[in-house]
């Protein structure tokens, strides 16, 4: 089947990947769309991934094939695939903290792909990259008329910036909301705080995407500077909106996560979010942090699939949650490099491959 390996050095598009056949409680589907994340970008960087593997995690498509004692899904359904399986034995699991479980993320994977005949790895129980995979049934949520790239981004983008704020944050009527980074998981987390309730004020550096912020309906915007210190940015945001109760800081560079902490209210709540590279850091200041500040982070914006996939799919059908706009371009498979850079320099929201072109 035709797909994309990472192989260390280069994204090779390839007709040369396999992917095995669904085993007990298992499904393989046809991956449709797939969206690209600034998580598959910094597989790409971090030292010691197994290569050769199959990045992406934000797929959908049909179900093409149901493994032993699957009767919940039949083929054809369309579906889009979550990210998390916890093993429900781990300690973790056990304590209630699926979050935590190193299966659930895929930190622990069977790699059910071979690329020539070699073992290659799989990303984030979901590697969408590839024409076809094989999921746990458990994984999948129907999406109806959704169209496919559309649902894809709930996987990931979506359903991070929206529970970033809603989850995460505890964003509340009433509440003011700063969001930093104007990206993929910013215009949720925009969306998020709005249905909530919020008024919120937008961050970026870019100042085209004000008018991003503003048609997903943040009611400020502030362009960032370039080198600017946190303190200065931190001074301005609380210039401009004084006083912050939650900062959802999407973005991930160090001098914008010290700004969130110096700029927030006394008791306020910072949501870290975005990417940081590969060994960043950021200065913590201890004399605001102990003085009230609750500083929050997890993976997917502490998304429960099961609780949160099914309510954003119908908040997109409704039409209360704007998905279609967030696809700034939708690339062939084969343009995947140029897709990535596309995302890497800030020209898209969220950028989608189509594996049927």
């Amino acid at each position: 089947m035709r797909g994309i390996v990472w192989d260390g050095q280069n994204l090779v598009v390839t007709d040369a990947l396999e992917v095995r056949a669904p085993r007990e409680g298992e499904v393989k589907v046809r991956v449709l769309r797939t969206g690209l994340c600034h998580s598959d970008m910094n597989m790409m960087e971090i030292p010691g991934v197994q290569v050769p593997i199959v990045l992406g995690h934000e797929g959908a498509g049909v179900v093409a094939e149901v493994g032993p004692g699957v009767t919940e899904w039949a083929v054809g359904d369309a579906v889009m695939i979550g990210t998390q399986t916890p093993c429900g034995e781990c300690r973790e699991c056990q304590r209630g903290t699926p979050a935590n479980c190193d299966i659930n993320w895929g930190y622990v994977s069977d790699n059910p792909f071979t690329w020539d005949g070699k073992p290659t790895g799989k990303f984030a129980n979901v590697s969408s990259f590839a024409g076809e995979t094989v999921v746990k049934a458990s994984q999948l949520y129907a999406t109806g008329d959704l169209p496919p790239e559309q649902a894809a981004l709930i996987g990931c983008a979506v359903s991070t910036g929206y529970c970033a704020s809603c989850v995460l944050g505890e964003v509340r009527e009433g509440d003011r909301v700063m969001v930093i980074g104007v990206g993929g998981i910013g215009v949720n987390a925009i969306q998020g705080a709005k249905l909530a309730g919020a008024t919120v004020l937008a961050v970026d550096m870019n100042p085209d995407k004000e008018a991003v912020a503003r048609s997903f309906g943040a009611d400020a915007f502030l362009l960032s500077q370039r080198g600017e210190s946190a303190r200065d940015l931190a001074r301005r945001m609380r210039e401009a909106f004084d006083p912050i109760d939650v900062v959802i800081e999407c973005c991930g560079a160090p001098s914008a996560i010290e700004a969130s902490l110096l700029g927030v209210k006394r008791g306020g709540r910072v949501v870290l979010i975005g990417m940081a590279a590969f060994g960043s850091t950021a200065a913590l200041p201890l004399d605001k942090v102990v003085s009230g500040c609750e500083i929050v982070a997890m993976m997917a914006g502490g998304a429960r699939p099961e609780r949160d996939y099914p309510e954003l799919i119908r908040l997109a059908q409704q039409g209360k949650l704007e998905i279609a706009s967030q696809i700034t371009r939708v690339w062939p498979l084969a343009e995947v490099e140029d897709a990535m850079e596309a995302l890497r320099t800030g020209q898209v929201t969220r950028a989608v491959l189509d594996h049927t072109i």
